[in-house]
């Protein structure tokens, strides 16, 4: 019997190196399973498996030594649990997400809902290789953005008024990029060095200091493996309402750009950050005009 195994690995269920034996790779979204799911799959490992789960990097969780006859098996009883399997190859994996503003003190954004957004319109979508999307609530990047093809950092712009500031130094003392400092009895803000983490906003007393805008910053181009590197920041500030516009501008300007078996990240460095973010940018203008 022909066995495609392209298919199945399509399908979360990769090729292990005993053979006959698989991985059923399931997948979360932004990291989260309910109690029952958990009770599940600890019932599918010891049916299906050996009775242990391997939890991913991305969130997941994998269940080794499943055999090939029993593929329909465990994928009939994933469904019942509402368990979602995991993908591979050269498709947008699972969408890697922080807590989020729902428990986190120090979320600016709701992560988990653009997460959750982003996974339903991208995950498994074919690409010209593998696509890894991250998101994070605030610039502490618990979730690693920087280190996904597309990753998304929540930041907010603090806006001062005068008027109400009482001089109590608070907002410079607690800066932790030290972009604040006192002139006299007021804060003097040094836009260069401020990371757009909100402490001034948050702990204000007075509330001299107001989020003037909030939003996600957007950085391209980050991986692990054998060549890691961080991605580069191309936007600010992209409102949660356009982030599924803004990956698909992403996207786009990538596959005009890339080459055979490139990475984003190996597109930025052979055209440069800039030529990619123009690109990125351009392609909406340009079939607005064609219009």
């Amino acid at each position: 019997m022909s066995i495609d195994y392209a298919e199945l690995k399509k399908g979360g269920f990769l090729k292990q190196k005993q053979s006959g034996n698989f991985i059923m790779r399931l997948r979360t979204v932004g990291g989260n399973l309910t109690a029952e799911q958990l009770a599940g799959v600890t019932e599918l490992a010891k049916k299906y498996g050996r009775g242990y789960v391997h939890l991913t990097t991305r969130q997941g969780v994998e269940i080794p030594w499943v055999a090939l006859e029993n593929f329909d098996g465990i994928r009939n009883e994933m469904k019942k649990l509402n368990l979602l399997p995991g993908t591979c190859g050269p498709r947008i994996r699972t969408v890697v997400s922080c807590p989020g503003t729902d428990v986190c003190g120090f979320a600016l954004m709701d992560s988990q809902r653009a997460a959750a957004t982003l996974d339903e319109a991208f995950f498994g979508r074919e690409v010209p290789i593998k696509t890894k999307i991250g998101v994070s609530g605030c610039p502490n990047s618990c979730s690693k953005p920087q280190e996904n093809d597309i990753g998304f950092k929540g930041a907010v712009e603090p806006a001062f008024n005068p008027e109400v500031c009482t001089g109590c130094g608070l907002c410079a003392r607690i800066c932790p990029a030290k972009a604040l400092r006192m002139v006299g009895d007021k804060p003097e803000i040094d836009r260069s060095k401020c990371i757009h983490e909100g402490n001034c906003v948050s702990s204000c007393p007075s509330d001299a200091w107001q989020a003037a805008r909030r939003g996600f910053h957007l950085y391209v181009g980050g991986k692990i493996g054998r060549f890691p590197q961080l991605g580069v920041k191309i936007a600010e500030f992209v409102p949660e309402e356009e982030l599924v516009e803004t990956v698909e501008k992403v996207l786009a300007g990538f596959r005009v750009l890339a080459r055979k078996g490139e990475r984003i990240a190996d597109v930025i460095n052979r055209v440069g950050a800039d030529v990619f973010r123009r690109t990125v940018f351009e392609q909406e203008e340009k079939t607005e005009c064609a219009k």
